[in-house]
């Protein structure tokens, strides 16, 4: 009876260790996830800012050419970036200003939100290796693969775009110009979702 009660205590003991180290990789989990939902938090109320100042400078600009012939206003100007940077030669110095504040946010928000991203990616060892279906891991499995294809293509068209042309302050790549594919949407959507599940494990 000793050695049983022994094997029974071990056993016991083991189960206790494995459902704590099943419980401690859970909160790993969710902690990643956390980190993934703040970084795509950041990155709406980023993108909605710069659209609000972007909408006002192309608004200011048009404006003031409104009686005037110039090429900024033909239909041939493809898409808000090419706009603005046919645009800017001309630009009042208050429309240089506003262009910077859109540019600023290109290169000191939109650019290191997007590299902690890949940054993520490149850790991420738990959340992509499921194969797309229709449960939560699976959609999100997705669109993390959609996630990591958009940031590659967004940071080779920034490196080519934005650091030696001034007159340039959007990095686009599903506008007009078709350069590439656009941030996959309702990524916060989705995390929070699972976040806001009990149990993550297994799901």
């Amino acid at each position: 009876m000793g050695a049983v009660f022994a094997v029974l205590g071990y056993v016991g003991s083991q189960f206790i260790q494995w459902l704590g180290r099943l419980k401690e990789k859970e909160r790993a989990r969710r902690a990643r996830l956390a980190e993934l939902l703040a970084l795509l938090r950041a990155g709406d109320a980023a993108w909605k800012v710069q659209g609000e100042n972007r909408d006002r400078l192309i608004k200011i600009i048009r404006d003031r050419m409104a009686s005037r012939e110039e090429r900024i206003l033909s239909n041939e100007i493809r898409g808000y970036d090419h706009w603005l940077a046919v645009a800017y030669p001309t630009m009042t110095t208050e429309e240089r200003d506003l262009h910077a504040i859109v540019r600023a946010i290109t290169v000191h928000t939109f650019h290191p939100l997007n590299e902690a991203l890949l940054q993520w990616l490149r850790t991420d060892t738990d959340f992509r290796v499921r194969a797309p279906d229709q449960t939560a891991r699976g959609q999100l499995a997705k669109y993390l693969a959609d996630l990591e294809a958009h940031l590659l293509l967004w940071k080779a068209k920034y490196n080519t775009w934005i650091p030696e042309h001034p007159e340039r302050a959007l990095v686009y790549l599903a506008d007009e110009e078709r350069h590439g594919i656009g941030f996959p949407k309702n990524g916060a959507g989705l995390v929070a979702s699972i976040l806001h599940h009990r149990r993550w494990v297994g799901a």
